[in-house]
């Protein structure tokens, strides 16, 4: 009896518990005249969950769930011909049943309209920020850009630069292989919009690091660009044709042919409208490194942001294919011919202290350029089996430069005495090839999270440059005036090489942790043949000052140990490494110097991640690494190139090593579609490399500079953006920034200087679309590049930037757009302050049935104020320098463009959101995206 009596009051207290964590909901669906909607589709999503619960209304529009969890919950009601309905509904605190108002739908298009209510439209989970793609973030015949300028955290300029939570992208993907070599604006302007399922921006820190899990070092942003498995199966492309004032022109073809894994793509390009296709900073098979500077620019906005006036020609192909089950390749080969004039007026001011007076000098500057650019990159990936897996990645880079230069030069104290004038004329001819190479292999065991990870770099280059360089000059001497006519020859044979190795190997500890050991060896040979010829008598003689013959060879071994812990939640890694390195000068020049320094270095590895849910995230990183000098700072004979500044190099420099702290924390409420991405840096620089100047030297040049390691220079860079969507996407609101302190250290005539320069960007924009036939974007942004100098005066540049871009889409397939940039600098010395406002407008016609060809007519900066104005305010020798720079300026276009696919297995209509009137379907949107 009693076991029977607690087996009833166990059972009672059990239904009793149950029947508290459950409801019933009930509600009704009405039509505008009151009438009960039958057959409706209601929908309830549980907030935070992936699970849904479904049902219809009756005849009299009634629906009923049962055993609804006591949970924040979204209502969905759709129905053929009518507006969908959301609504949120917060059953935590409810007991019992709970009946929703009476829900009224209103008419809409007669199409079925579409929603999705999920938490994966924006993923974050460490490494990587994934967006969801869908036809109400671009417009028909739109391309990859367009939908990228619409993703939270994600800028693009108006030449193409990609930039994601506050660093730029320089690779991308497409179906997580490399398209075009990994060049991003050849992809983001060759891909159309409606191709794309998913775009993820990932912190990529390699191949073997993605297949160890172990992330050393500073990772590159990369972008992947997802097809939509309707769209890997076809052929597309598009082609553009124009004719201009002033002799303006404009032709481009595009054809990609997509077969699943298989995929061959061409683009070629003629111009001289400044339009570029490929990015050539990029090496194939090899890292490619940042460079950091204080230089701060506050042009106008315009149709573009390259210097000069530019003629291009270029064309590449790409491919990729599975040859087999086990071995996919894929490759590509660019070619570029860019000429280009670059025209620039100088002001510079150089630091009273330890000089009688201040110094300044007027500068012009006329640059001729041609060069011919070659790339060719390559992947082999082999699956040997579920174990062993091999990739091959060569490649190839030739570049050929050829650029006439004309300086003429005036330095003058401040009560405008002149005391050093004259020009500087150059040609410089130059040819470097440059081939790299990696072999990744990478092994599982049988045990259960044991690899092993070796990956073999190694790389050639070589510079061989002929310089003519011929200055005149009028200076004064000891108080006397005296002439100066210099006319050398520089021939210069630089070869580099360098291999490497680094192997991982990682053994599991238990189901959550593991310990990872790691080698690394790494060894430069940097050689140097530099011959300088005076030939001011007509017959070339050998300057044994100014020649020079070395060699560097910088040799670093490192070991390491990471122990990894991995949860649901959370994952760590904490781990310590040691670097010896080795650093040999041999000069076979001079005095034949041979030197040979030995350095350790040793810093922890830490790493911390937290993943609050998918689409919320904290991640922290401290990693280390050094960075070599260049062979100029190197090399001990004096430059005499530009004999204003006489340059010095220094054999005993040693390498920097940066100790960098990184925090980033990643929010995205699916609910609301509010964003916010924020992240913080600070970089402690040992050893770094400044710059010892010396103004006003003996030799009748301005200044002479040498180079030297010192201590002090650190960087702290915070960047954020929010981003806040309401009224189903109607209107986005985007504020953000960065702020940006250094540290600089510099010598002045044997005196320290320290420069502390703020950089500081704030940007507010907001989005409004009437979804038919307008979408437009206005927005402001404000920046600050305050200097502080202990040698030198300081200085304050301040600009605002004001904008507003608009599409408009009227009937018979018109298209109006336009794109407005005023600028209000201060700051500048007077001889080039500069306030433009840019317009740029167009006037588009689509034709043909399906849209897919235009007529164009363009209007490039109509008040012809198209320049570049920058201020740089040098951390080496505390000089301020202010910089007018010529733009390509006002001219009309008209052109023709078409654009064709087919893809087998496509839907026949379009993108939804097809930007005419009447056309397109509704969408209730409650998420960010």
């Amino acid at each position: 009896m009693v076991k029977l009596f607690i087996t009833l009051f166990c059972l009672i207290s059990f239904s009793n518990l149950y029947a508290q964590k459950s409801i019933s909901v009930k509600g009704n669906v009405k039509t505008e005249d009151g009438k009960g909607l039958a057959k409706a589709s209601v929908s309830l999503y549980y907030i935070g969950l992936s699970d849904t619960l479904k049902t219809t209304t009756n005849e009299k529009g009634n629906y009923t769930f049962g055993n609804v969890q006591k949970r924040k919950t979204m209502i969905i009601i759709s129905y053929v011909g009518y507006k969908k309905y959301a609504d949120l509904h917060d059953y935590t605190e409810v007991t019992g049943d709970e009946i929703n108002n009476d829900i009224v739908m209103t008419v809409g298009d007669n199409m079925l309209e579409t929603v999705t209510i999920e938490s994966s439209k924006i993923q974050i989970k460490e490494d990587t920020v994934s967006y969801k793609i869908d036809s109400t973030m671009f417009r028909k015949n739109d391309n990859v850009e367009e939908v990228l300028k619409r993703l939270p955290g994600v800028e693009v300029d108006k030449d193409g630069k990609v930039t994601a939570q506050g660093k730029e992208v320089t690779k991308v993907k497409v179906n997580g292989k490399e398209f075009f070599g990994g060049d991003v604006k050849t992809a983001t302007r060759q891909l159309d919009a409606d191709m794309v399922d998913r775009i993820q921006i990932i912190d990529d820190y390699g191949d073997q690091s993605a297949f160890t899990g172990v992330k050393d070092g500073d990772p590159t942003k990369t972008l992947n660009i997802q097809l939509k498995k309707d769209r890997n199966k076809g052929v597309f492309g598009n082609s553009t044709a124009g004719i201009g004032t002033d002799d303006r022109y404009l032709a481009s073809l595009s054809l990609n042919k997509f077969n699943n894994a298989q995929q061959i793509s061409f683009t070629g390009n003629l111009n001289n409208t400044n339009a570029s296709t490929f990015d050539f900073s990029r090496i194939p098979g090899g890292a490619n490194g940042a460079i950091a500077s204080t230089m701060r620019s506050f042009g106008g906005g315009n149709f573009g942001n390259n210097d000069g006036i530019a003629t291009t020609k270029s064309f590449g192909v790409n491919y990729r294919d599975d040859w087999s089950k086990k071995i996919s390749v894929n490759g590509s080969y660019s070619f570029s011919r860019k000429s280009t004039f670059i025209e620039s007026d100088v002001f510079q001011e150089f630091p009273k202290k330890n000089i009688d007076s201040s110094i300044f000098n007027n500068q012009a500057t006329n640059n001729n350029s041609l060069g011919d650019n070659h790339r060719f990159s390559f992947n082999v990936e082999y699956r040997i089996d579920s174990f062993n897996y091999i990739k091959f990645n060569p490649g190839f880079t030739l570049r050929k430069q050829n650029d006439d230069n004309l300086t003429d030069f005036n330095y003058f104290y401040a009560k405008g005495f002149s005391f050093n004038s004259g020009s500087n004329k150059s040609n410089s001819v130059s040819n470097t090839p440059n081939f790299t190479g990696s072999l990744l292999y990478n092994r599982r065991f049988q045990k259960k999270g044991r690899t092993l990870s070796v990956n073999l770099t190694g790389g050639q280059s070589a510079t061989d440059s002929d310089d003519d360089i011929y200055n005149t000059s009028l200076f004064y001497f000891n108080g006397l005036p005296a002439s100066r006519t210099l006319f050398q020859n520089v021939i210069q044979d630089n070869n580099n090489h360098n291999y490497g190795v680094s192997a991982s190997f990682n053994e599991q500890l238990s189901k959550k942790r593991s310990l990872e050991f790691n080698y690394a060896f790494n060894k430069r040979f940097v050689g140097n043949d530099r011959e300088t010829f005076d030939v001011i008598t007509g017959q070339p003689k050998l300057i044994d000052a100014q020649t020079n013959i070395f060699e560097n060879i910088y040799t670093t071994n490192r070991f390491g140990a990471n122990f990894r812990t991995t949860l649901k939640k959370y994952n760590y890694s904490i781990g310590l490494a040691v670097q010896p390195a080795t650093i040999q000068n041999n000069s076979f020049t001079g005095t034949k110097l041979k030197l040979q320094q030995n350095i350790v270095n040793y810093f922890p590895v830490v790493r911390f991640a937290y993943n609050f849910s998918k689409s919320k995230s904290f991640n922290l990183n401290y990693n280390g690494n050094t960075n070599q000098p260049t062979v100029l700072q190197l090399q001990a004979t004096p430059d005499f190139s530009n004999t204003q500044n006489i340059i010095f190099g220094n054999p005993d420099l040693r390498p920097e090593f940066t100790n960098t702290l990184s925090m980033r924390y990643n929010n995205f409420n699916f609910i609301s579609g509010d964003v916010f991405f924020g992240n913080i840096s600070a970089s402690f620089v040992r050893d770094k490399i400044v710059n010892d100047v010396k103004i006003g030297t003996t030799r009748g040049a301005l200044q002479e500079t040498r180079y030297l390691n010192t201590n002090g220079y650190f960087n702290v860079n915070a960047f954020y953006t929010v981003s806040k969507p309401i009224k189903s996407r109607k209107y986005v609101f985007n504020y953000g920034g960065s702020v940006n302190f250094n540290n600089n250290i510099s010598f002045l005539n044997s005196e320290k200087n320290t420069g502390k320069n703020w950089l500081l960007t704030q940007r507010f924009s907001m989005d409004y679309k009437i979804k038919k036939w307008l979408e437009t974007n206005v927005g402001v942004s404000y920046n600050l590049n305050d200097v502080t100098n202990t040698l030198s005066a300081n200085t304050n540049i301040k600009g605002w930037n004001f904008t507003n871009s608009s599409r408009l889409f009227f009937k018979h397939d018109f298209i109006l757009s336009y794109d407005v940039t005023k600028s209000l600098n201060q700051g500048f010395s007077n001889n080039v302050t500069f306030n433009p406002l840019i317009i740029n407008g167009s006037l588009e016609k689509q034709i043909f049935k399906n849209k897919n060809a235009s007529v164009k007519l363009q209007a490039f900066d109509l008040l012809n104020e198209n320049t570049n104005i920058g201020r740089t305010v040098s951390p080496l020798d505390a000089s301020i320098t202010d910089t007018r720079t010529n733009r390509l300026q006002r001219y009309f276009m008209l052109s023709f463009v078409y654009r064709f696919n087919k893809f087998k297995g496509a839907s026949s209509g379009g993108p939804g959101m097809q930007g005419m009137p009447g056309g397109g379907r509704g969408e209730v949107r409650m998420m960010g995206m």
